[in-house]
């Protein structure tokens, strides 16, 4: 009888909830998102555990699908609001009753002590960003910088919400790739319709690019990078049979539709993540893996260029740095991508000396630049993650970036090389995807703009980051020390 009249209450106080929201939605529309936060924090402080797996499931297999609805347009507030924007903004808030939660009960609130400092370093820089911001460009300035670290912050809570996910049990770490898996199955159904249709993104000059559910090219292309060297490291340690043969194909389809995207930097990252995973594995597995881990490259790398040898010549054959093509840099005439990239980080650091030490502001690029994008009428990113932290943040902000970027690929490094036998390929094959993007792509185009890549990215880190504590299951519950409390009144 007890239980009966209990959820009898629980529906009476849902029904009232839904006529105060619809009330409030009549006199005040803009009070019913004040109410709306405050029925899901409600909601997240009673259910912690739920609310946290649909958290995760959410960054791991639902981000990718919502990229498309974050292009900007001319008009477009940096306060807009998307289902991408929706998405990001919900994540935060369930971080952040968690957070509180873990304060009031006296849990470590920090879930992976060996990056504290590196995300330190990358407050400061948008704590630095933000504030010059402010002060150069008031209300506006003030505007983007929030957006730009409300963005970064959602993010980073992405990463804490599946490190702590994770922690509680082993069998969540298969789980959590299974999510990841799902999460890319739409991008990359939607990206072979868009070949099979000729729908995808076209260019000026008539090339057919494929985007998927991305906003651009330049954002499917590197979400695609870890998913190959996965892929490839996987059929490398793989024994010989039709598992190997499952994950080479996949690596396969997924350089397919790198080369595809027509995104140099894509192209570029994979060709340096692929090299790098031989490396970086030499100490760890040995030389029988490391020969393994490069006939499986090799074998991918010409399988590719059989394949697409004559699009990825095309796309670079046209780079030139004669006379006649800097010229048409400095004169702006250049119709080469690569070369009109060169003159947009010109002029963005010649327009960043004039507030060096601080920069122009968090977010301020696509509103400063005075080049601008004939297709959606907003001035261009800098397309350079360095060049923007410049402009952005002035020497103090790049300076902090850049010793966050070095930190966190360390750690990763470090991570992978702990990591268990069963899991070090995987490890691994994440750390070279975060070496390839984040720095040796020379920061093209900002990974750090491409938000559901760092979700990708966040994501698979967050997995691997207790890996090396092994079974987790058995171990004494008192070592535990990351695991949320589970539902509770």
């Amino acid at each position: 009888m007890s239980i009966t009249n209990s959820v009898l209450r629980q529906k009476a106080a849902w029904a009232v909830s839904v006529v105060c929201l619809a009330a409030a939605a009549a006199a005040e529309p803009r009070l019913v998102i004040a109410l709306a936060c405050g029925l899901v924090g409600a909601g997240v402080w009673r259910w912690p555990g739920r609310a946290m797996h649909s958290a995760v499931f959410g960054v791991l297999a639902v981000r990718p699908s919502l990229d498309v609805f974050s292009d900007r347009h001319f008009g477009v507030g940096p306060f807009a609001t998307n289902p991408a924007v929706f998405f990001g903004l919900v994540v935060l808030l369930i971080a952040g009753v968690l957070f509180a939660r873990r304060a009031r009960h006296g849990e470590q609130l920090w879930p992976v002590p060996g990056l504290r400092i590196a995300h330190l370093w990358l407050l400061i820089g948008y704590v630095v960003a933000l504030l010059s911001g402010w002060f150069f460009y008031d209300g506006p300035g003030l505007a983007n910088g929030v957006r730009e670290g409300a963005r970064m912050l959602s993010i980073v809570a992405s990463f804490w919400l599946v490190a702590l996910w994770v922690a509680e049990s082993t069998d969540r770490y298969r789980s959590g790739w299974s999510y990841l898996v799902c999460g890319s199955l739409i991008p990359a159904a939607v990206g072979l319709w868009q070949l099979v249709t000729r729908t995808g993104l076209q260019d000026p000059d008539g090339l057919m690019r494929l985007q998927a559910t991305f906003s651009h090219p330049n954002s499917f292309g590197p979400y695609l990078v870890p998913w190959l060297l996965v892929a490839i490291a996987a059929a490398a340690v793989s024994s010989p049979g039709r598992w190997q043969l499952l994950y080479f194909a996949v690596a396969v389809a997924t350089g397919a539709l790198i080369v595809l995207t027509y995104s140099r930097t894509a192209i570029l990252a994979a060709v340096v993540g692929v090299g790098l995973l031989p490396l970086l594995q030499a100490r760890h597995l040995g030389t029988r893996f490391v020969s393994r881990v490069m006939i499986a490259a090799l074998c991918f790398a010409a399988v590719s260029w059989f394949v697409g040898g004559d699009v990825i010549r095309a796309r670079f054959q046209d780079i030139s740095f004669s006379r006649a093509a800097v010229e048409a840099v400095a004169a702006g005439e250049s119709e080469n991508s690569f070369q009109w990239r060169l003159m947009n980080w010109g002029l963005l650091i010649a327009l960043g000396t004039e507030h060096s030490l601080t920069g122009h502001g968090a977010g301020m690029t696509m509103v400063l630049n005075p080049l601008v994008s004939p297709v959606n009428d907003v001035p261009f990113n800098a397309h350079n993650d360095f060049v923007r932290w410049f402009f952005e943040g002035g020497i103090l902000g790049l300076t902090c970036y850049s010793l966050y970027c070095i930190l966190l690929c360390r750690w990763s490094i470090r991570q992978a090389r702990r990591a268990p036998h069963g899991r070090s390929s995987t490890a691994f094959a994440v750390a070279a995807a975060w070496l390839a993007l984040l720095l040796l792509t020379a920061g093209t185009p900002e990974i750090s703009l491409q938000t559901a890549v760092q979700y990708e990215l966040y994501g698979m880190l967050g997995l691997l980051s207790v890996s090396h504590l092994g079974d987790l299951a058995e171990r004494p519950a008192g070592e535990h020390h990351y695991a949320i409390a589970p539902d509770s009144p």
